[in-house]
C-alpha cells in the first residue's frame, strides 16, 4: 500500500467518525413539546447512495496508478458514510407539514403517541410549529387543545 492510500484511509475514517460523533444527540436529554405525523423520508438512503458514487469517483481520481481499485472502494465507503450522515441531518432539519395540519401538544405530560398511519412516521418537536389549532390525546380520544389558565 502506498503512502497516499494509507493517508486516504486514515483521513477518510477520521472524517467519517467525526461526522458520526456530531450527529449523535441523545433523545432522552431533550424535552419535547409535542409531535405530529410526517410522510416518511428516505434522505439517508439517497445521501448514502449519492455519497458512495461521488466518493468512488473522487477516490478513483485521487488514487495513484496501480491503486485505482483501492481508491475507488475506499472512496465509496467513506463517501457513503458521510452521505448517510448528511442525509440524516437534512431529514432532521427539514420542516415538514403535519398530516392534516394536526399538531399534538403534550399537555403537562409526555405519552407514547398512537402508531403512525401507513407511510408516515412520528416526528417529535422541542418547539411548537405554528398552527391555528392544536390537539392532544385525552382518555384515548383526540381533542382540541386549549392551554390551561394558571
Amino acid at each position: 500500500m502506498t503512502q497516499l492510500s494509507t493517508k486516504m484511509i486514515a483521513g477518510g475514517f477520521a472524517a467519517a467518525l467525526s461526522l458520526g460523533a456530531l450527529a449523535a444527540t441523545p433523545a432522552a436529554a431533550q424535552r419535547y413539546d409535542g409531535f405530529c405525523y410526517h410522510k416518511q423520508q428516505n434522505t439517508k438512503t439517497k445521501g448514502t447512495v449519492i455519497g458512495a458514487v461521488a466518493g468512488a469517483a473522487l477516490g478513483n481520481v485521487v488514487a495513484g496508478k496501480g491503486n485505482k481499485t483501492e481508491g475507488t472502494v475506499l472512496g465509496a465507503v467513506v463517501g457513503g458514510a458521510i452521505g448517510n450522515q448528511i442525509g440524516e441531518e437534512v431529514k432532521e432539519n427539514k420542516v415538514e407539514q403535519c398530516l392534516n395540519n394536526q399538531y399534538y401538544v403534550f399537555d403537562r405530560r409526555e405519552y407514547a403517541p398512537p402508531p403512525a398511519p401507513k407511510g408516515y412516521t412520528v416526528a417529535y418537536y422541542t418547539q411548537r410549529p405554528y398552527y391555528g389549532t392544536y390537539y392532544t390525546h385525552r382518555n384515548g380520544r383526540v381533542v382540541e387543545w386549549t392551554p390551561r389558565r394558571r
